[in-house]
């Protein structure tokens, strides 16, 4: 189903921003406002990154072109471990500004509830070596995630719109904010998207059409059929058509990550101020948030000294970085069953903490 999936909207998402190059600096990834930071957290930062990825999808997955960039995955880890990096040391020297500020011991409590929650210090560490994390990296990324939620919180609370930045807003995009019933044919193909609008527009029945072609599952066997919903449920290229359309239309074929819609509207009703308010408010605070931290970027001075449109050649001790238990599989067990038998009572000591460690995680 194509239908939005609605999540908070992070840090990391409002600050997809650009990265320039410039030269080389012995040892020292990048710089953000004189504060170098060092290749050590470039290495961890990306080898994390890439053995997770290598254990959730395989070895080869790091190869794999991007289609839309055009980039490899492992490029793309690069280009994120550096800018998480250098993001984060700026907010960081933009939050002590405002007298934030993470403690050590601030996080010794975060990671104290952790092993509280997980039943102990043994099953701790025990889940800590499984993903070959030292506790030294999972503390300091529990203070950068700390930091980045206060910092978050209290600059939204400061960017919070008036009552009439939000009336503005509403008035500028009435035709935003609806109430709608349409229904839908999804296929892959651009030119079978045209050819069915043109079925249609010449009278074709639009049910009967969807319930032999449509590849959405979710509405295709009642006529494309998605009810009625509010602006904001369905992806944005889905909400810009209906917002542009009138009743009865069909629409040219609409392109989203899922294919190719062709949409026949059924009727719309514009929402009132009072029931659009809270979330223009959220709106518009958001892209408050997002211009704020824009300028925040043109003005921090980043210089980034690692190139990364090269391969990384990690040092042997950030090889393991964040290494996750492949999934076993039909080869791989038989090989494991052979080690089982030849190491069985060093295995049966440490199937119980094994198992420990495997409901901890499923608590957590």
């Amino acid at each position: 189903m194509f239908i939005k999936r609605l999540s908070a909207v992070s840090l990391a998402a409002v600050m997809a921003l650009s990265l320039a190059g410039c030269g080389k600096k012995p040892g020292v990834a990048a710089e953000v406002g004189g504060v170098e930071i060092p290749m050590e957290e470039y290495y961890k930062s990306y080898a994390a990154r890439a053995n997770q990825f290598r254990s959730q999808y395989g070895d080869d997955v790091l190869q794999q072109t991007e289609p839309n960039s055009g980039k490899t995955t492992d490029e793309l880890l690069r280009e994120q471990a550096i800018q998480d990096l250098t993001e984060t040391e700026m907010v960081r020297q933009d939050a002590e500004k405002m007298g934030i500020e993470v403690t050590d011991q601030d996080a010794d409590k975060e990671i104290q509830a952790m092993k509280d929650q997980l039943g102990g210090d043994e099953v701790f560490q025990s889940l800590l070596k499984q993903n070959n994390m030292p506790e030294e990296f999972l503390k300091e990324n529990i203070k950068k995630q700390k930091m980045t939620s206060e910092y978050t919180k209290k600059k939204l609370e400061e960017l919070k719109p008036t009552e009439e930045e939000i009336q503005k807003y509403y008035d500028d995009n009435k035709d935003s904010f609806f109430k709608a019933k349409a229904s839908h044919i999804l296929v892959s193909d651009l030119k079978e998207a045209n050819l069915i609008r043109k079925e249609i527009k010449k009278g074709g029945d639009f049910a009967k059409i969807a319930k032999e072609k449509s590849l959405d599952p979710g509405s295709k066997e009642n006529g494309g059929s998605l009810g009625e919903f509010t602006n904001g449920q369905m992806v944005p290229e889905f909400d810009k058509a209906i917002a542009k359309m009138k009743v009865g239309d069909i629409s040219e074929p609409i392109h989203t990550n899922y294919g190719y819609h062709v949409i026949k509207l059924e009727d719309k009703k514009p929402l009132e101020f009072k029931d659009v308010k809270a979330q223009i408010e959220q709106l518009v605070q958001q892209e408050k948030f997002t211009k704020y931290l824009q300028d925040l970027h043109k003005k921090a001075k980043i210089k980034v000294y690692a190139d990364t449109k090269k391969e990384v050649e990690l040092p042997d001790e950030f090889k393991d970085y964040g290494v996750i238990e492949k999934p076993k599989t039909e080869k791989n067990n038989a090989k494991d069953a052979k080690n089982n038998k030849a190491n069985e009572k060093t295995n049966a000591a440490n199937n119980s903490a094994k198992e420990n460690t495997n409901n901890a995680k499923e608590t957590k």
